[in-house]
């Protein structure tokens, strides 16, 4: 006998579908097809069997398992397009070797751009129509201004509907496929090493109730550093100039911007701060096998800043994890394309905005609502000019220096 189950979202969370399909197995519904447009898996009735699905995303069609994969028991149950599903029947702990996701990651990034474009574009909208409404509402000589009613109401009623419908599910899509990312990448990703464990820095995690204590008596000081990655040279001088006064590194906050020290010896340390688009395993695995420490890393699924940490001895060279120039200034230019690509459509729109403005005082006075939002778009205008500044000023600092 063979059933089908509708399943619409299941590749934004392939390891909950992954587990699905295992249940599945253990009741005996062997998996035999996947409709992708339909969205229907598709079983046929066996014998129950412990089994472990691992689903791929393959751009090469009908490509065959590698030789290491097939040694360790893994087999490939079917492919739809670019989705691969494969299974191993011996027990988790027993497997030496795992199918790799980054194909998987890197299409859910494509698809979050596409989801992205569609909020910014959502929002855009939002914004014009705000302000089309105050420009009505300051020529109606009623006071007020209602696009709904009238025999074409429902008009704007329904398209207003649909953009809440969509924009609450481009958000969902956007949190979704940012929090699979994350456990994607972070499955292969050597726990011990990432997390700086058996170095000489960042062990022995103390509890908040130590930290306090340790604050309290002066020990312990946490500084902030706000926007520095627009600017990531100046933060790793910042930080190796801490360590030489005695102030080592303890930890980073989850936002990046706190970092806590604690009062120690006077340390030789280099610091690198590295922007990755995707940082995957192996990325992670070269520099920590190279015996830099991952001292931070960002939850942002546009771009993801990782912060380096390796100590050195005195009168050896400096390590560095881009020994070549070509690549440092490649990594400096794409920081400043990639902030660049950010706020400057955004000081363009608020600079029309503002513009837009100017001409209509002079048919009519503006009022207290227009004057604060021009205000607050000028504001906006300042800080996304300095982030797209400094950026672009940190590259030709780079350059001059390699020069």
């Amino acid at each position: 006998m063979i059933i089908k189950i509708f399943r619409p979202l299941w590749s934004y969370d392939v390891q909950k579908t992954e587990e699905w399909l295992a249940s599945m197995a253990q009741k005996g519904y062997e998996l035999i097809r996947i409709n992708r447009l339909t969205r229907y898996f598709y079983f046929q009735q066996g014998e129950p069997k412990a089994a472990n699905y691992r689903i791929v995303f393959d751009k090469v069609p009908n490509q065959s398992l590698s030789k290491g994969l097939l040694i360790f028991g893994w087999t490939k149950v079917l492919q739809s397009g670019k989705w691969v599903v494969t299974m191993n029947r011996l027990p988790l702990e027993q497997i030496r070797a795992l199918p790799d996701r980054e194909g998987i990651v890197k299409h859910n990034k494509k698809i979050m751009y596409i989801f992205m474009g569609i909020l910014i574009y959502l929002m855009v909208a939002l914004l014009n129509v705000i302000l089309i409404s105050t420009i009505a509402l300051s020529v109606s000589k009623s006071g007020h201004f209602n696009v709904f009613n009238g025999p074409y109401g429902f008009i704007p009623a329904t398209a207003l509907g649909l953009s809440i419908i969509l924009c609450i599910f481009t958000v969902y899509s956007l949190i979704t496929l940012n929090k699979t990312n994350q456990r994607l990448t972070e499955e292969f990703i050597q726990p011990n090493k990432q997390n700086g464990e058996g170095t000489s820095f960042l062990k022995d995690r103390l509890s908040k109730n130590e930290e306090k204590r340790l604050k309290s008596s002066g020990q312990l000081v946490m500084k902030w550093k706000l926007g520095w990655m627009y600017a990531p040279d100046r933060l790793e001088e910042w930080l190796e100039e801490m360590e030489k006064k005695g102030y080592n590194l303890y930890r980073v906050g989850k936002t990046g911007t706190a970092f806590y020290f604690k009062k120690g010896k006077p340390r030789k340390m280099c610091y690198c701060a590295d922007l990755q688009n995707t940082a995957d395993t192996n990325y992670f695995n070269i520099h920590t096998d190279s015996g830099w420490v991952c001292l931070y890393k960002s939850s942002s699924w546009s771009q993801k800043w990782v912060l380096w940490g390796q100590e050195y001895v005195p009168g050896k060279a400096k390590p560095q994890i881009y020994s070549d120039k070509l690549n440092q200034l490649k990594l400096a230019r794409r920081i400043a394309l990639t902030y660049s690509a950010m706020f400057l459509p955004l000081t363009i729109l608020y600079m029309y905005i503002i513009g837009l403005n100017v001409r209509l005082s002079t048919y009519s006075n503006l009022d207290r609502l227009q004057i604060i939002n021009m205000i607050l778009y000028a504001i906006l205008i300042l800080m996304f000019g300095s982030y797209v500044s400094r950026t672009w000023l940190y590259y030709n600092r780079l350059r001059k220096h390699h020069q």
